[in-house]
């Protein structure tokens, strides 16, 4: 598990700029390691958890849909993390709200709740290190396909250690977007979102927010843009998309809920 003191010393030094570039990729690595060996201990696809467990409904409400493994998930991420002394904001629990210059852990221990409950591969897990809004790691998990997103500051954005960069579409009716329909029964809204589609050649809604942000980081995509969604939904993909030389934008636009424009940055 994570050495919290020498973690974090580590961790803030390399963010800040102030460790050298061998350095940071060891911290990088040493990251990584740990956080898969968190994933793979615990996580949905562990051979010792009982799926009927995973599945069982705790809240149900709208659209909207809790799981036994979503509260747990959280609880155990939560504990691995404990000891860096950094604040965490979850999900399923809350905690620490984002704040100038301080940092945070923002975790989203089961993005695409619905998805995993069907069967569908589209669900992961989404841990981010912020310093304000500032993204300074991104690792986000598709335990389906064993895709393991990560960057962090300076360091670049990978899947499964490979160097990942955005796409080079710099057209829109060139290009692939990604989204969730809204849920505003305004005419003007829905008129407004389908014009949106009408701008791209292909559109994907994968019902998973955190994986739209990996498909944009790794040229799946090219632009994703979403409204009301939550910023554990998207803080990974902050770090991941810039360092992968892409474009993000994103504003509270109520209490808690968010509209993001993430993109390739050509278009």
């Amino acid at each position: 598990m994570i050495d919290g003191k020498k973690f974090t010393t580590n961790i803030v030094a390399a963010c800040d700029g102030r460790s050298s570039k061998v350095a940071k990729l060891s911290l990088l690595k040493s990251f990584n390691s740990n956080y898969e060996q968190v994933a793979f201990t615990f996580l949905v696809k562990a051979e010792n958890y009982d799926e009927s467990i995973a599945k069982q409904i705790f809240s149900e409400k709208g659209r909207d849909i809790k799981l036994e493994i979503d509260r747990d998930t959280e609880i155990r991420i939560k504990k691995s993390l404990k000891d860096t002394g950094i604040p965490v904001l979850g999900e399923e629990f809350g905690g620490n709200s984002i704040s100038e210059n301080s940092y945070l852990w923002v975790i989203d221990p089961l993005d695409g709740t619905s998805n995993y409950f069907r069967g569908l591969d589209q669900c992961c897990v989404s841990i981010a290190l912020l310093k304000g809004t500032e993204g300074l790691i991104g690792v986000i998990y598709n335990f389906n396909t064993d895709e393991m997103f990560e960057s962090a500051k300076g360091m670049g954005a990978f899947l499964n250690g490979q160097k990942i960069k955005v796409s080079d579409v710099d057209k829109r009716k060139k290009g692939y977007l990604t989204t969730g329909f809204p849920s505003s029964k305004e005419m003007k809204v829905n008129k407004e979102f389908i014009s949106l589609l009408k701008e791209f050649k292909k559109v994907r809604m994968f019902g998973c927010a955190a994986l739209s942000c990996a498909y944009i980081a790794s040229g799946k995509c090219d632009f994703y843009t979403e409204k009301g969604v939550y910023i554990w939904d998207f803080a990974a993909g902050i770090s991941l998309i810039e360092e992968a030389g892409g474009s993000v934008n994103f504003a509270e636009i109520s209490e808690g809920r968010y509209s993001v424009s993430f993109s390739n940055g050509k278009i």
